[in-house]
């Protein structure tokens, strides 16, 4: 017959119940020795803090019958810094009123020492006076404490003491004290405090503890170059008696190794407070964050067959670091300067990647100033030239005609190729227009260069003019009839007063653009306040020299209808006018028996954009030296004394 399971279990209980055992033994071994594992990992891992205890002043004490037991004083710290004294638990059985042996016995934790006091004499009962003589003893006491602890650096203040004497009196002046306390050093320094009176001694003992539970903090930043993100310190605090930190965002922080991330410039200050808590601080200043992406603007100038980029970069922090510079966005050049000249002329979109020395970077757009150089304009082939000069800068031909020269100048940048030479005595003395011109090639370096001279401006002349300003205004005399004179970016003379009723000026602007301008204030009341209006105008275009005595011709390819201020503008007479025809392309037209209309009508077949009378009569006068040659040739002219002379030259 088949037996069922409970059967079967209940036969074979006395296997079960063996395998149940040894599975609970097996249980219960694993679990001791993990728990022993787990117990020494834990006594590893743990910081055994131990305490030092000490008691001052002599272990045994002597004292007669009746007389009080002060405690010379005792102390406690740990292995972590931690000043433990008031922990301690003193106990005693003296008794003063009987002789015999006694103990204070100090104790904190597992540490206990003893001092035993020694009572002689004879015992007092309880009615006994221990004063019988009326006396008062001798007192000798400290004020404050008689264990004072300080740390390293602190400074020793002494509390002081109280000496009485038995008749009440204060005898602190006889008290002598030894002993010193070095708070430099960490140790235990004894001051004595003695006083004999009447035969009679007392002494007292303080104990000032040094202890070094300085912290020092180090604070070390990841980067002291310029970043455009973040500085992360590294802080350390140094010292067994650390108990927290705290970070200048007032977080705390309780290791003492750790890192806090700063992303502006400033003072951060980091406070460490040791387990006695006392502070110590270290302050950083961080100056190398620069968020802010540099400033700045460009000028690409756009010549015949090279082009200048010149930037004006700004980064007030870290400062500028490169420049790359881009011609239709491909990459040309990455430079520490702030200008390239590109052997090439460029697409006119020209554009510059400002980076600064914290890798932050602003591209800016170029703004273009295109000074690629007309082609000169050279003579017809029917035409005779006279005098003829070719560089790289300036280019000269001069024709003649049956009654006047036409000089046909090319400058490359007319605005610092056009100059004037005023007299060295100027206002004073005149010379001829050949001599001022020798003495600017002396003064300017322009020997052996090309460049044409021509008479631009009339003079007042005392006697020679017959108006009343002249002969008012003397000082005037010998210096150029307009009344702003301006010489290479100078203003040498703004007057108002002057023997013509309109005033001209010719000049070449900034943007290389001869312009005339005219001051039709006269010499009345008003014209003071007129002429400072006017003489701004002309200083704010740029002007860097003036030639007066002047008439508008030509004014945008038409002739001018003003004739006011050219002498007999009918009459035929030795002439002088300029023109410019484009921004690089002008025109001399110098000669005799020619009238305002035959000035015009030359201006007119050379294509002028403006044209201007200048000085006529005597003082015409046209000059030219070629390059290599030391001397001038004089084309025409050269006759009157003058204040000033113009030229056009090589460009330095």
């Amino acid at each position: 017959m088949k037996k069922d399971f409970i059967e079967v279990m209940y036969e074979k209980r006395k296997y079960i119940i063996a395998i149940g055992l040894i599975l609970l033994l097996g249980i219960s071994i694993y679990y001791v020795i993990s728990s022993k594992v787990k117990n020494n990992n834990s006594k590893q891992n743990e910081v055994i803090v131990t305490t030092t205890l000490k008691i001052f002043g002599p272990k045994t004490i002597s004292l007669k019958t009746g007389e009080e037991y002060d405690d010379p004083g005792y102390y406690a710290i740990d292995s972590t810094g931690k000043i433990r004294s008031d922990e301690i638990k003193v106990s005693s059985n003296f008794d003063k009123n009987n002789p015999g042996t006694y103990t204070v016995t100090y104790q904190i934790d597992d540490k206990t020492l003893t001092r035993t006091i020694e009572v002689t004499g004879e015992a007092i009962s309880g009615n006994q006076n221990e004063n019988d003589n009326n006396q008062n003893p001798l007192e000798l006491s400290l004020n404050g404490d008689k264990v004072i602890t300080l740390s390293v650096g602190d400074e020793y203040i002494e509390p002081g003491f109280l000496a009485t004497s038995p008749d009440g009196k204060n005898i602190n002046a006889q008290v002598k004290t030894t002993g010193e306390v070095n708070t430099s050093k960490p140790g235990e320094y004894t001051l004595t405090y003695m006083i004999e009176y009447n035969g009679e001694k007392k002494e007292v003992i303080r104990t000032v503890v040094v202890i070094d539970d300085t912290l020092v903090i180090s604070v070390v930043p990841n980067k002291t170059t310029y970043t455009n993100s973040h500085v992360t310190f590294t802080i350390k605090v140094e010292g067994n008696s650390f108990q927290t930190l705290v970070f200048p965002n007032n977080v705390l922080n309780e290791n003492k190794e750790t890192t806090y991330d700063v992303t502006t410039n400033g003072t951060y200050t980091f406070t460490a407070y040791n387990i006695n808590g006392k502070s110590f601080t270290k302050s950083v200043t961080v100056t190398n964050i620069d968020t802010e992406s540099p400033t700045g603007s460009c000028l690409a100038t756009i010549n015949q067959t090279s082009t200048n980029i010149q930037v004006n970069g700004d980064d007030d922090l870290s400062g500028i670091a490169n420049y790359i510079y881009y011609d239709n966005g491909t990459e040309i050049l990455k430079s520490d300067n702030n200008f390239y000249n590109y052997n090439a002329k460029t697409s006119k979109i020209v554009t510059v990647t400002i980076t600064d020395k914290a890798g932050n970077k602003t591209k800016i757009n170029c703004n273009i100033e295109d000074k690629s150089a007309l082609d000169p304009i050279k003579p017809g082939a029917n035409e005779k030239i006279v005098k003829q000069g070719e560089t790289d800068t300036l280019k000269v031909y001069i024709t003649k005609k049956s009654k006047y020269y036409i000089t046909r100048i090319w400058a490359y940048d007319p605005y610092h190729q056009l100059n004037k030479f005023d007299s060295p005595e100027y206002g004073k003395k005149l010379y001829r227009p050949k001599t001022l011109l020798k003495k600017a090639k002396e003064k300017y370096n322009l020997q052996n260069q090309l460049l044409v001279g021509f008479n631009a401006s009339a003079f007042y002349l005392a006697g020679v003019y017959d108006a009343s300003e002249v002969s008012k205004y003397s000082k005037y005399n010998k210096t150029s009839v307009g009344t702003l004179v301006i010489t290479d970016g100078k203003v040498i003379r703004n007057a108002y007063n002057h023997a013509y009723k309109t005033r001209y000026i010719v000049g070449v602007d900034k943007d290389n653009q001869m312009q005339v301008f005219t001051d039709k204030s006269g010499t009345s009341k008003k014209a003071k306040e007129e002429k400072k209006k006017w003489a701004q105008e002309v200083i704010d275009s740029g002007i860097r020299n003036t030639f007066t005595h002047a008439s508008i011709l030509i004014k945008d390819y038409k002739k001018s209808s003003t004739k006011t201020n050219m002498p007999s503008p009918s009459t035929r007479k030795n002439r002088q006018a300029i023109c410019q025809i484009d921004t690089n392309n002008f025109a001399l037209i110098t000669g005799e028996n020619l009238n305002r209309s035959d000035l015009q009508n030359i201006m007119m077949n050379l294509k002028c954009r403006i044209g201007s009378n200048l000085d006529g009569g005597g003082s015409i006068a046209l000059f030219f030296q070629d390059r290599g040659s030391n001397s001038i040739s004089t084309i025409i002219g050269n006759k009157r004394d003058l204040t000033e002379v113009g030229y056009f030259s090589e460009l330095n």
